[in-house]
């Protein structure tokens, strides 16, 4: 138990995770080394300072960067992302892209707290007045026939109940952010075009980048597949590439993975030059992570309707428990 509550201690949490980035990124955009700037952190980030010096000891002993991350908690797909910049040394840039993710991760989280506030405080007093009516009321009409009430009331239950399996469901696979994680999460109904959307936008920022490092697709493939294991870029880098050496189309490949937006395909059949073509990929990254801020922000403002629906279901079902055994009373008489 020990060793499980010093390990948790040692993860960032989400918004801790960010600071993390922003610190990382001024001190290399102020001209420090990746060593030098994670000698700072327990100077410039003193709530964490314990943990800060751990990892610069880590670092100074020989560990990787991307294995520290994934100690602090970091996904794989993150990881594998900064591996990928640091090589190609457009670590700052990668720092920059992540931080604007996270950022935007953690003021739609904020937001969807607010919204979800007012309808759980409904909810805790439908819960109470729920258990007076079990308590109190119900029992002066109790019917030993009727129990259509206790249906309505059970089925409502039941949903609620797996409305909550499926959010936690959601939050654990959102964590891991692997390939089979990610790959599950665009099978689920409302969030899945979203996560979709998010994994295009991360891999033809990747690919933008390779091909600015003059990386042709195979080597491309070769490259990330030598990543961290289970990562998304590994992943797919391992799948894509074994697919053109047996001689696959790429035109094939592209249409048949539900990762790659067709429209990386139309970029790719323009013929222009490496450079050109980086560009052009970074240029559709900008505007799929532009329709995803905007798909996010969609997905949190209905939240909060489709709560205030669940709950006026619940209060039609209470209604229902209480009347029908007076209706059913009402009969026999």
């Amino acid at each position: 138990m020990k060793y499980m509550s010093n390990s948790k201690k040692d993860r960032l949490n989400g918004e801790e995770q960010l600071v993390f980035l922003d610190y990382l990124k001024h001190s290399l955009e102020n001209g420090f080394s990746l060593i030098n700037s994670i000698e700072l952190m327990p100077v410039l980030w003193p709530k964490k300072k314990k943990l800060m010096q751990k990892l610069v000891k880590r670092m100074k002993d020989g560990n990787s960067f991307s294995a520290e991350l994934i100690q602090l908690g970091f996904s794989k797909t993150t990881v594998t992302q900064v591996n990928l910049a640091l090589q190609q040394g457009n670590l700052i840039e990668c720092l920059n892209q992540l931080s604007i993710l996270s950022r935007l991760k953690q003021e739609q989280v904020k937001k969807m707290r607010a919204e979800l506030s007012y309808p759980f405080v409904l909810a805790i007093m439908m819960v109470i007045l729920l258990t007076f009516m079990q308590s109190f009321i119900s029992t002066q009409f109790s019917d030993g026939n009727e129990h259509s009430g206790d249906l309505v009331m059970l089925g409502l239950i039941g949903v609620v109940l797996a409305g909550i399996y499926f959010l936690a469901r959601i939050i654990v696979l959102l964590n891991k952010q692997d390939y089979d994680s990610m790959q599950r999460l665009t099978k689920y109904p409302i969030i899945g075009p979203v996560i979709l959307l998010y994994v295009n936008y991360l891999l033809v920022y990747d690919i933008g980048m390779l091909l600015a490092s003059g990386f042709s697709l195979q080597k491309m493939c070769e490259y990330a597949s030598k990543q961290e294991k289970g990562s998304l870029q590994q992943a797919l880098g391992q799948k894509i590439g074994h697919q053109l050496a047996e001689g696959t189309n790429l035109e094939k490949i592209v249409e048949q993975e539900v990762f790659l937006p067709n429209s990386l395909l139309v970029l790719l059949k323009t013929g222009s030059e490496r450079k050109n073509l980086s560009q052009s990929c970074l240029m559709l990254g900008r505007g799929l992570f532009i329709d995803l801020t905007q798909k996010i922000e969609k997905l949190v403002v209905n939240v909060q309707p489709f709560c205030f629906i669940l709950i006026g279901f619940c209060v039609i079902g209470m209604y229902l428990k209480l009347l029908m055994p007076m209706y059913s009373m009402m009969q026999g008489l």
